[in-house]
């Protein structure tokens, strides 16, 4: 059917509306199917379950302690499966590291030393992995770089050309292939490996898909360990993420991090995004508020007063300008008190400067860079000069972890590090410290970067609000500015986790068809069917002015009017449209006068309130307009029923919180009926409170949603009045209900 300009667009409908639409391609669809297939799959590596379970039990951390029912399940549920994929995932402080090491020392007893190895994000966390569990780890760039990217290649290639070469040097030439072949040999998986991907939700989904691949081919079993509550992949990724809400990951649900019993379930409505947590973190002095300039000093003193006393701390910026201001902060204090010399000092790639006594950040793994220990310099080190600068720039520096020395030449230093006394919170996720102070921005920090910074500190987290905007010179006198509550609320409700491309394919289909766009779909359609009759009704009348009024700037507005009105009385508001039109005022624009009376016709009325914008008799003579009706109102009515159905089945908080409204006597078929129309009204309407059946109270321009909200209201009050009653006896007075099919009428009117 060929589509009037009003309803369609770019060959499109004009609900597919320009720049929203959402791409995604073949292999990153097939890439996710294949990893999530890799978890359903059996016949991985595994330990006989008796065995794990014994020594489990019996297994004792370096540290003296054990562990705890959910990580025992979780250890046990990964070593005893048999899949070929398994996730664990836990929030911050919930113990994944000693889950990890117990699992690794049971795979070892059965499978031997070496049959776990560890894989990271990043060159500084693989390290830290290595270190915690005792085994060989790598960054996951860097493996897949080697094992089957450009340094296998480059392997391969010279491979093929030793064995091509003329046999004169034989020993020589063999010697060379063996030595390639055992290099790429260490770049390869073995069977019956353990791998450990720590932090796996920074992992791209190509990068994880790489990673099965090689542990299918080998016989290995892969085991994705980290939060998607926390920080995701750069490129496409969201794959931990699935697996946990599709119930294909085992959880850590108990918090150990913390010193004070409150800051754990805290933490975890943090990273739910409840902004009650709010309160919980203000009512104990761990939120502070005001300017700018005040907070960032205010951080800075209080991170600086508890490495004084001894402590260990970390100052997390909301962005890099903040960061070097903090760090441009300690610089210059440490200069005052003589603990940094400022006179021979190195340029470092942020600009600043550093001397002896400065403590600096490496940017950029260097693996020709080698400490005193044997280990190259990792992103993400920290260093203390301790000597000062040679005349060639290079400086001497010691690892504030391990206390190993280390040379920087100069041109590391002006290109990849710098002064390392503030971070970011991206760049702080797995470190744990005493206590944190995190420097807050309005529009700068997602919930999962928030949630990242306010559980870094063992002891204490206290989060600075910022109040005015650092990009202004001056204050604007007069503006709006947000509340430190409103500027804690927009973050937690800023969710960056990413998600897979399946989710958001389903996610889409499901938001096209939500009762509040059908809702913003049928009201478009029905504006144009309005527009229609009111012409039709207008040259019935007067044919002459039909074209001078729809010129008018009102005609929008009238046509609503005239909508509304024969919605609520169809007599009236053709009587008012013959009496504007057959004596006209003096006004020089009609459709003015028209929209006016029309309005006063409506308000006046002493029908019952106006039906919703799903459930007007519409008419309409175009067969265009009439099939879109009728998609849409057929969506509808398949969505009510769908949005019923669910309410009644899944038990969700506001049900919940409605049954014991109502108590325990209603009568069921009254309570069916309401759950499902409260229901609905909540699609409508958006309303995502989850304990709150109706919502807050919509704002009073709101009139259609105020209306269908106290109707509800009325229906559940008269169920608590009369709770056995059955349909239609005690409900005389209560509107219709919301839930009923739309009333599509097609052909002329008038």
């Amino acid at each position: 059917m060929t589509a009037a300009n009003d309803l369609k667009y770019a060959g499109h409908s004009v609900f597919d509306f320009p720049g929203t639409r959402l791409y995604t391609d073949a292999s990153t669809l097939a890439s996710e199917q294949f990893v999530v297939e890799a978890r359903s799959a059996s016949g991985g590596p595994a330990v006989y379950p008796a065995s794990a379970s014994d020594q489990l039990l019996i297994y004792r951390h370096r540290a003296g302690y054990g562990l705890t029912a959910d990580q025992l399940a979780a250890a046990e549920n990964v070593l005893t499966s048999g899949n070929k994929l398994d996730a664990i995932v836990g929030p911050a402080g919930s113990g994944k590291t000693t889950t990890m090491a117990a699992i690794k020392a049971v795979w070892e007893s059965t499978h031997g030393a070496g049959s776990v190895v560890g894989l990271a994000p990043a060159a500084a966390s693989a390290e830290v992995l290595a270190k915690e569990l005792g085994i060989a780890a790598e960054n996951v760039a860097k493996w897949l770089y080697e094992s089957v990217g450009q340094g296998a290649s480059y392997r391969a290639e010279r491979f093929h050309k030793l064995e091509a070469m003329p046999r004169t040097s034989h020993t020589a030439v063999a010697a060379q292939l063996a030595a390639l072949s055992l290099q790429q040999s260490i770049w390869g998986f073995r069977k019956d490996q353990l791998v450990i991907i720590d932090e796996a939700s920074m992992i791209s989904t190509i990068q994880l898909a790489g990673l099965v691949h090689q542990a299918q081919d080998a016989g290995a079993k892969l085991l994705l360990v980290g939060d998607p509550a926390q920080l995701d992949a750069i490129d496409a990724g969201g794959m931990l993420g699935w697996l946990y809400r599709g119930g294909k990951a085992v959880e850590l649900t108990t918090i150990h991090r913390f010193t004070h019993s409150w800051e754990g379930p805290a933490s975890l409505q943090l990273r739910e995004g409840n902004i009650d947590a709010v309160d919980l973190y203000s009512v104990r002095e761990r939120i502070q508020h005001g300017d700018y300039t005040d907070m960032v000093e205010n951080a800075y003193r209080g991170w600086s007063a508890d490495l004084g006393s001894g402590k260990s701390s970390i100052l997390i910026a909301p962005d890099n300008d903040t960061v070097t201001t903090l760090n441009e902060r300690a610089h210059a204090e440490l200069v005052e008190s003589g603990h940094v010399d400022a006179e021979h000092t190195v340029a470092l790639a942020d600009g600043l400067t550093a001397g002896r006594g400065d403590t600096i950040i490496a940017r950029k793994n260097n693996r020709k860079l080698i400490d005193s220990d044997g280990e190259y310099l990792r992103n993400g080190t920290l260093l203390r000069i301790t000597k000062r600068p040679r005349r060639d720039g290079t400086v001497a520096a010691r690892r504030t972890d391990t206390g190993a020395t280390i040379m920087l030449n100069s041109v590391y230093l002006d290109t990849s590090a710098e002064l390392g006394y503030a971070t970011t919170a991206h760049r702080s996720q797995g470190i744990t410290v005493d206590t944190s102070h995190i420097v807050l921005t309005q529009g700068c920090l997602t919930r999962e970067l928030f949630y990242v910074g306010m559980t870094r500190g063992r002891n204490s987290n206290t989060v600075y609000v910022c109040e005015s905007d650092p990009a202004l010179d001056e204050p604007q006198p007069g503006g709006p500015t947000a509340s430190w509550r409103q500027i804690l609320g927009e973050v937690l409700a800023a969710e960056g986790a990413e998600r897979s491309a399946h989710e958001v394919h389903a996610a889409e289909i499901a938001k096209g068809d939500t009762l509040h766009r059908l809702a913003a779909e049928y009201d478009y359609l029905a504006q144009l069917a309005a527009a229609e009759n009111l012409t039709l009704a207008i040259s019935k009348v007067m044919p002459d002015v039909v074209a001078h009024l729809q010129e008018s700037p009102s005609r929008g507005a009238g046509v609503a009017a005239w909508r509304r009105a024969m919605s609520i009385n169809p007599a009236a508001a053709q009587r008012v449209l013959e009496r504007a039109l057959r004596h006209p005022s003096d006004a020089q624009d009609q459709m003015a006068v028209l929209h006016a009376r029309l309005r006063q016709t409506a308000s006046n009325s002493p029908s019952e309130a106006s039906p919703d914008v799903l459930d007007e008799p519409l008419f309409t003579e175009r067969a265009d307009l009439a099939d879109m009706i009728g998609q849409v109102s057929a969506r509808t009515i398949k969505r009510q029923d769908r949005v019923a159905k669910e309410a009644l089945s899944v038990s969700s908080p506001w049900v919940h919180a409605l049954e014991a409204t109502l108590g325990p006597t209603v009568n069921p078929e009254q309570w069916a009926t309401t759950v499902s129309e409260v229901a609905v009204f909540r699609d409508r309407w958006e309303i995502a409170t989850s304990t709150d059946p109706l919502g807050p109270v919509p704002a009073n321009y709101e009139w259609e949603q105020s209306e269908q909200r106290d109707s509800l209201q009325r229906r559940i009050q008269s169920l608590i009045e009369h709770p056995s009653s059955s349909l239609g006896q005690g409900t005389a007075s209560l509107p219709a209900p919301i839930v009923r099919q739309p009333l599509i009428s097609v052909g002329p009117t008038l």
